[in-house]
């Protein structure tokens, strides 16, 4: 099985999963993308995150698709206003995508040294079976 990640606004390692849940192969240089108050495009970096888990309904039905999240990051490195903004099929992929991003931890962005809040940040997640 195999979990695809097709960014937005950001780049992001590849994923790998195994049979038995999945593994992340996190580059140490992961970060989304986003924008500061002064609009100022920043980085917010990933410090952590767990595996990604395929629906067991979706793979019993064969079923591939796509999530699209949109959230802020806070000065603390808070995901703040996680929420779906598209997803296909409609629901299906939605509750494995949201728990992947309430799951990570992030550091907050920065512009000369200190923290700011980052908005606008959006994301693609590709959820396909293996071939």
């Amino acid at each position: 099985m195999k979990i695809a990640y097709t960014p937005i606004h950001l780049f992001l390692a590849i994923v790998l999963l195994t049979s038995t849940g999945g593994i992340w192969a996190q580059n140490k240089d992961d970060w989304f993308e986003g924008t500061a108050a002064s609009g100022e495009i920043v980085r917010v970096p990933i410090k952590s995150m767990k595996a990604l888990k395929y629906p067991r309904r979706a793979e019993r039905l064969g079923a591939e698709g796509y999530v699209v999240v949109s959230f802020d990051v806070d000065e603390t490195g808070t995901m703040v206003d996680l929420r779906v903004t598209d997803s296909k099929p409609k629901i299906l992929f939605d509750k494995s995508a949201l728990k992947f991003f309430k799951n990570m931890r992030l550091s907050p962005a920065m512009i000369d040294g200190k923290e700011v809040y980052a908005s606008d940040i959006t994301f693609r997640l590709r959820f396909e079976l293996g071939r």
